[in-house]
């Protein structure tokens, strides 16, 4: 092969995220160069490989080699990869610096632009968020205009980090889902996904997030990425509660961050690994100051109970930060009250709804735990009527619950909170082994959880009932004294009250069969013939066809259910974000599909019927069948569900919304 076949392998290796198939073409490529050119083109490639896969130091040898042989209109570009070396090392004002200038001084556009972008990633990092939004917001123009379309959405996904940086989760996680970036060629986005669901609570599907892409980064030899995903876990184990995971986690990342030649990565790790272990350290948390970690150092401060040098933080431009300065401020306060003051103004933030959270419990008033647990929704009284909800809480290792039923709140404590989420996963484990046909119905586990949540059934009565559960994942349709009982699930108690007032739309129905299901083209035109509308079935039921609709009262999905999560349709996969108008009710006649529930729900649907194990094809028709008419009769979801139920068994169906 020649040297321009060689070199334009490592590029497109490269390119895919194939660091390790790239760099024997680059060196390949390098050691056959016939000109001081080619031989410069080549050490430049072969550095941005060497950076990926964590080598550092022959990136910056190779880095500085190459520069004096390019022209000096094209010495940019060397700038260009030594601003990203730089970034890499957490040394993000020179990363900075190097990259705006490089951006100013090379002419090719696609150059700029991936200035442009390291830029902007390093303006979030310190904390200059509307620079780096512009950045960004250039660098995509710049390739939209390249016809670049892939690295355009890198920089609508980079945008996501930034809101991530500012603490703006939610946000974040709307880019990253319109950026559309393919994490089997880009796991690192998978990381900056976990981080943020992390940052709004979601610490399960964040670990799962986080596992795939550690496999994946690992096959591809990504090291500075994999240590990245190494810490995130830990940070995810912390906030799970597993201390000791978060240790091991943290230590490794250290390692790695050493053996990197990256100490400002590493003292990040150590500080992690400290709060992990519950040790302060007065020196690492300076260290992380130095090194622009100032969340890191602030909860390092307040674990040695130098609350006093942390609540200067209570204005900084970072929402984590200054929830951090909020954070100490209530550690500093005299009364109950005060308390509270701190903690309300520095909401949202998991640990300050915590400590809020505790003084409410220490008062023992269920209004006011309520008014932590679900910040402005107390009119939740008024939209409930006749029905009852139960909010369920861990407050320091217990789960808890607050019930509202008629305008009247109690407090009601339900036992162990590990003892009682282990229950429910041992029980969502043995229906889904039931419903594969390897066992009977696990009625043992059934009745053991029934036991655990007693209270929770004995507050509702005889009662429709509203679940907010929180993170606990139980299949409240099998529990014996929920059979028959119209109930929801719902993420807060103010998304049950903004579902709850939604009015169904007056469009058609839509039946979608995807592929892969034996019974599912016979499900849903079946159910078309029964109630109207307009069925997708076989190589129609596409997702650009889905996507597209609009308007419909009401989109039922027969489909095998994928992680991410995502439905699979005659094309590929159908996500939530492949809808451009959010219809107002769903139902996943799919597996697994709570996930995409969740999903849906916070894209503004109203109601979603899902299930959170296998559902048997064969027995799905006659289920849904029965719920449809029962929907068609007037009844809202809740009850055409518990009655389809009562004759047909709960098959893991619930309904999540409203």
């Amino acid at each position: 092969m020649t040297w321009t076949r060689h070199h334009a392998a490592a590029l497109a290796h490269q390119e895919r995220g194939e660091p390790l198939l790239a760099k024997p073409h680059a060196r390949r490529a390098l050691a056959i160069a016939a000109t001081r050119a080619q031989a410069a083109e080549s050490e430049l490639v072969l550095a941005w490989i060497c950076q990926q896969l964590g080598d550092h130091t022959s990136a910056s040898r190779l880095i500085t080699t190459a520069k004096p042989k390019l022209p000096t209109r094209l010495r940019g570009r060397a700038d260009c990869l030594t601003g990203l070396r730089l970034c890499m090392e957490a040394d993000h004002k020179s990363a900075f610096d190097v990259l705006s200038a490089a951006a100013d001084a090379v002419e090719d556009p696609r150059w700029r632009a991936n200035a442009l972008v390291g830029a902007g990633v390093s303006a979030g990092y310190l904390h200059r968020f509307s620079l780096a939004h512009d950045l960004l917001d250039e660098a995509r123009a710049l390739y939209r205009g390249l016809s670049e379309f892939e690295r355009a959405a890198t920089c609508l996904h980079n945008k996501g980090f930034v809101a991530a940086q500012a603490g703006e989760f939610d946000r974040a996680l709307v880019l990253y889902a319109e950026a559309g970036i393919d994490a089997t060629r880009r796991p690192e986005v998978l990381v900056d996904r976990a981080n943020a669901l992390l940052g709004t609570g979601r610490v399960e599907e964040a670990g799962k997030a986080l596992a795939r892409a550690s496999s994946l980064l690992g096959v591809a030899g990504r090291g500075p990425d994999f240590a990245e995903a190494t810490l995130a876990h830990a940070r995810c184990a912390l906030r799970a509660g597993d201390r000791s995971a978060a240790v091991t986690s943290a230590e490794a990342a250290v390692e790695l961050f050493q053996a990197q030649g990256r100490p400002a990565w590493a003292d990040r790790a150590v500080a992690v690994r400290l709060r992990a272990a519950g040790k302060p350290s007065a020196p690492v948390a300076v260290a992380c100051e130095r090194a622009g970690w100032l969340v890191e150092a602030a909860e390092l401060h307040l674990l040695g109970g130098r609350a006093d040098l942390v609540e200067r933080h209570r204005h900084a431009t970072s929402a984590e930060l200054r929830s951090l300065g909020w954070l100490a401020r209530s550690r500093t306060a005299k009364t109950r009250q005060g308390v509270f003051a701190a903690c309300r103004a520095g909401m949202p933030d998991h640990r300050l709804a915590a400590a809020g959270l505790s003084e409410a419990v220490a008062g023992g008033d269920p209004r006011t735990v309520f008014s932590w647990i679900e910040p402005g929704s107390l009119d939740v009284a008024g939209q409930l009527g006749e029905r009852a909800l139960v909010n369920l809480f861990v407050h320091k290792g217990q789960m808890m619950a607050v019930s509202v039923v008629r305008s009247r709140f109690r407090l009601h404590e339900l036992g162990s909170a590990e003892r009682i989420v282990a229950a429910g996963e041992m029980l969502r484990r043995g229906c889904a082994l039931a419903a594969r046909g390897g066992c009977g119905e696990p009625v043992a586990a059934a009745a053991a959880v029934d036991g655990l949540v007693a209270e929770v059934s004995r507050a509702a009565g005889d009662r429709e009932l509203v679940i907010v559960p929180g993170d606990l994942r139980i299949l409240w349709s099998a529990l014996p004294s929920f059979i028959g009982r119209p109930l929801v699930v719902a993420p807060s108690a103010s998304a049950w009250v903004r579902a709850d007032r939604v009015r169904p739309a007056r469009g058609d129905a839509v039946w979608i069969a995807g592929s892969g299901l034996s019974h599912a083209s016979a499900e849903v035109e079946d159910l078309r013939t029964r109630h109207g509308g307009v069925a997708f079935t076989g190589e129609a039921a596409t997702v650009r066809a889905v996507a597209l609709t609009r308007g419909a009262r009401l989109v039922h999905i027969a489909a095998h259910g994928r992680f991410g999560p995502a439905l699979a349709l005659a094309d590929g996969l159908l996500r939530p974000a492949d809808f451009r108008s959010v219809p107002g009710q769903v139902v996943l006649a799919a597996c697994e599909s709570a996930g995409f529930a969740e999903s849906l729900l916070a894209r503004g649907t109203a109601s979603v019927i899902a299930s959170d194990i296998p559902v048997p094809d064969g027995r799905a028709g006659s289920f849904m069948r029965a719920f449809h008419a029962g929907v068609a009769s007037g009844q809202r979801f809740s009850q055409a569900l518990a009655e389809a139920q009562m004759a047909h068994g709960h098959l893991g169906f619930l309904c999540f919304g409203a």
